[in-house]
């Protein structure tokens, strides 16, 4: 039982495996070529970076308006 479980692995699902990462790595290689693809990596990088970065740039925000306020309340 336990040998015919692993003969179907090795002769059928590793073979079967094998071969769809290849195509992904063909299909994602064949991509990389394409300027369209270089664009939507660069704008998901930049919405990742705005969904990361948000918070701690509304945060920045009211510390520069803080700041701003207190510059022009104090006197050189």
């Amino acid at each position: 039982m336990v040998t015919t479980i692993i003969r179907l692995v090795v002769f059928a699902i590793v073979p079967s495996v094998i071969k769809e990462i290849k195509l992904i790595k063909k299909f994602i290689t064949s991509r990389l070529e394409e300027r369209t693809t270089w664009d939507g990596a660069m704008l998901i990088g930049v919405g990742l970076i705005i969904l990361i970065a948000g918070p701690f740039a509304s945060m920045a925000a009211y510390i520069a308006i803080a700041y701003g306020a207190w510059t022009i309340y104090k006197s050189e």
